[in-house]
């Protein structure tokens, strides 16, 4: 009977969970009546214990599952909000009125090398980009700074990086109390370039850095080159190039910024645009360090028309000392340039001049033979024509190689 009245109290209170404990332990000695009445005496050290525990435990239980659900109703809660996040992040703004307007501005901030043999060039640029969304207005005065991956943003990509790009300013845009985003960046490192070096070392060449908008179709997106107006009243149309630059053996020809969307293949566009600058390669460098040591050294195999046929030792030396001299310089040039299937300007050039010098030998070796069959006089005249040829078939191939 014991174990009946004692168990009754535990059940109610089980069931009645969130209850107060002195409502629980009432209701405990109500529905046990006068059986428990009757026994009280008796059973009342052992029954009052066993009536906290329980009502303990209810508590502990009530705790546990009001936790639980709070728990659970907090990660739901969590979980819609990331989804609603998200969902903002991913949609354009001003989606239902046709694509939306970036404007860009791109500065070149310094070129510091161009490399034709790894086709490629290193650049320091400044990029900025606005747009508007209307779901970043707020009723205030000041602007905010929020992490880029936190807003909607057109997804840049920097399309021909040739390395390792380094970026030095915060992922951050600055919202204006209107919901006008703006970001900005600077980057600097190589670019790739394929470079058409037929005219080398007189050539001129296009280079171009090209932005991308990932993930997006042309009609998502419409780039409009941003005006600006400097401190000198010059009004600049999508960017500007430094006037001081680090390219020692290049001249800036022009410069232009256009909206142009990038075609990886063929029947594929996505948005995006382009910085792109005309360089021209100073060919003074060059006429002073390899062309004219190049065109002393055609002179030098020339003077063998003018040593003594009987000489043959100090002809043979100049003859091929030239030759040699010319190798080693065409080693030199090919560090200058990538390995190309097909020949440049300064190729031809040292060609000419090579067969022009092994021609020389060649003449050396036949006066020398009549030389030793007695004919010096045949081998004197042969030498004294061999001048004049000589140097009008190297005018020629010089001449071609300045102004054809």
């Amino acid at each position: 009977m014991q174990r009946l009245t004692t168990g009754r109290p535990r059940m109610v209170a089980l069931l009645l969970g969130a209850l107060s404990p002195a409502f629980v332990l009432g209701a405990a000695i109500g529905l046990a009546g006068p059986t428990a009445t009757a026994q009280e005496t008796s059973a009342k050290p052992t029954s009052e214990p066993t009536t906290e525990e329980a009502v303990e435990e209810a508590a502990e239980k009530a705790a546990e599952k009001a936790l639980e659900k709070a728990v659970e109703q907090a990660a739901e809660q969590a979980i819609k909000e990331a989804g609603e996040k998200a969902a903002k992040k991913e949609e354009r703004p001003d989606k239902e009125k046709g694509p939306t307007k970036v404007h860009f501005l791109v500065f070149v901030i310094d070129i510091d090398s161009i490399d034709g043999a790894a086709q490629s060039f290193a650049a320091n640029f400044f990029v900025s980009l606005r747009w508007r969304d209307e779901r970043l207005a707020q009723d205030t005065t000041s602007l905010r700074q929020i992490p880029l991956d936190e807003v909607w943003n057109p997804r840049m990509l920097l399309v021909n990086e040739g390395g390792i790009v380094r970026t030095s300013m915060p992922e951050v845009v600055e919202v204006s109390p209107d919901g006008t985003v703006i970001y900005r960046q600077r980057y600097y490192g190589p670019l790739s370039q394929p470079l058409e070096l037929s005219q080398f070392p007189m050539d001129e060449h296009g280079f171009t850095i090209q932005f991308a908008a990932a993930g997006y179709r042309p009609n998502d997106l419409e780039f409009v080159p941003e005006e600006v107006l400097t401190e000198d009243g010059v009004k600049l149309t999508g960017g500007s190039i430094s006037k001081l630059l680090s390219l020692p053996d290049w001249k800036m020809v022009k410069y232009e910024v256009l909206a142009l969307p990038y075609k990886p293949v063929a029947g594929i566009r996505v948005p995006g645009f382009i910085f792109e600058f005309t360089a021209k390669r100073y060919f003074l460098y060059y006429l002073w360090q390899v062309v004219i040591p190049l065109v002393l050294i055609v002179m030098m195999s020339c003077t063998v028309f003018w040593i003594d046929p009987t000489n043959v030792g100090s002809q043979i030396g100049v003859a091929t000392s030239s030759i040699l001299t010319l190798i080693a310089y065409r080693f030199v040039l090919a560090g200058l340039l990538p390995r190309l299937p097909y020949m440049t300007k300064m190729d031809y050039f040292i060609l000419g001049s090579t067969l022009l010098v092994f021609m020389a030998l060649v003449e050396v070796i036949v006066t020398s033979t009549l030389a030793r069959s007695k004919r010096d006089r045949l081998a004197r005249n042969i030498d004294k024509s061999a001048r004049f040829v000589f140097l009008i078939f190297f005018l020629l191939v010089f001449g071609w190689f300045l102004f054809g």
